[in-house]
C-alpha cells in the first residue's frame, strides 16, 4: 500500500464514487432492516454482525441478475419466513429502509467539502453504485438533509446503478462501462471505494483506489489493505495530503485536460 501523499492527483481527470459505505453511512440501515424482518417473519433474533456478514457474502457469491430478490428468496429459506414470496419481501424490505433512507442517512464529513473542490476545479465526477435507481431518487428528491448539503444527480457528470451493468462488482464491467462512456485510460482514473468487493473490482479494472474507512467493513480489512493502493480514515485526510498540495499550475493543467472529456453516452 502506498502513501496518500504519493498519489498524482493531476494526473487524473475522472473520479469515480462508490456510494453506500463510501460517500453514506447507508449500510447499518440494511442490517437493522433484514434484522427486523427475520424477526417479524420467524420469531428468530438475529445479531447484526450476522446479518451483515451472511448478507455480504450472498451478494459477493450470488451471480443472479436481479440479486435482490434472491436475497429474499435466501432469507425467506433460511430462517422460514412465514412471508412465503420474494418479491413481497424484497417491496417489505425497501418500505421498512426507505423511511430511514428519507430521514437519517447523511454525507460522511468532508464529502461535500471534497466533491464541490474537485468539480470546481474541473474533474470529471462519477457515482459508480449498486444501489437502484428509485432508491437513489430518495436521496436526490426527499432527503432533506443530503440536499442542504448538495444534489447528487446535478453534482455529478455519470451515475451508473445497479440497471446499468449486468454483472455487480467485484466484477470490473462498471469500471470499464464508465471509462468506454468518457473514452479515458485506467491511469487518468481514481476510485474511492469502502468494501473489499469494490477495491477488488476496482483493481481489476486496473484502476488505482482509495478505500475510504467504513466500520462495516472491518471484517475484511486485511484484505483489503492487501490490495488498495491508498487507504484513509476520513476526507479530510485526501483533502489536506493531496488536494491542497496542488500547485496553481497543477490546476491550471487539470482544468485544461478536462475541459477535453465528454461523455459519449448518458447512462442514467
Amino acid at each position: 500500500m502506498k502513501k496518500l501523499e504519493e498519489l498524482k492527483l493531476k494526473d487524473k481527470k475522472i473520479i469515480i464514487f462508490d456510494l453506500d459505505g463510501t460517500l453514506i453511512d447507508s449500510i447499518g440501515v440494511w442490517n437493522m432492516t433484514d434484522q427486523k424482518l427475520v424477526y417479524d417473519y420467524s420469531g428468530i433474533n438475529v445479531d447484526l454482525e450476522c446479518i451483515q456478514a451472511d448478507r455480504d457474502y450472498f451478494l459477493n457469491n450470488n451471480p443472479s441478475s436481479d440479486i435482490y430478490i434472491a436475497y429474499c428468496a435466501y432469507l425467506i429459506n433460511k430462517y422460514n419466513l412465514s412471508i412465503k414470496n420474494p418479491n413481497k419481501l424484497s417491496d417489505l424490505r425497501k418500505d421498512v429502509a426507505n423511511e430511514v433512507l428519507k430521514c437519517d442517512i447523511g454525507f460522511k464529513p468532508n464529502v461535500t467539502n471534497l466533491i464541490l473542490r474537485l468539480k470546481e476545479l474541473g474533474y470529471k465526477l462519477v457515482l459508480a453504485t449498486v444501489t437502484t435507481s428509485e432508491q437513489l431518487e430518495i436521496y436526490y428528491k426527499e432527503n432533506q438533509k443530503m440536499l442542504s448539503e448538495m444534489n447528487i444527480k446535478e453534482t455529478f457528470d455519470l451515475i451508473t446503478t445497479k440497471e446499468t451493468v449486468k454483472k455487480k462488482k467485484p466484477d470490473p464491467e462498471i469500471y470499464f462501462t464508465i471509462m468506454n462512456c468518457f473514452d479515458a485510460k485506467p491511469s487518468e482514473c481514481l476510485i474511492f471505494e469502502d468494501s473489499y468487493t469494490g477495491v477488488m473490482a476496482a483493481t481489476r479494472a486496473g484502476i488505482e483506489v482509495v478505500n475510504i474507512y467504513d466500520k462495516y467493513s472491518d471484517v475484511d480489512r486485511d484484505k483489503i489493505n492487501s490490495i488498495t493502493d491508498y487507504s484513509m480514515v476520513n476526507y479530510g485526510e485526501f483533502i489536506n495530503k493531496c488536494l491542497n498540495q496542488l500547485d496553481t499550475n497543477d490546476l491550471n493543467c487539470q482544468k485544461s485536460k478536462t475541459l477535453k472529456l465528454t461523455t459519449q453516452k448518458n447512462i442514467y
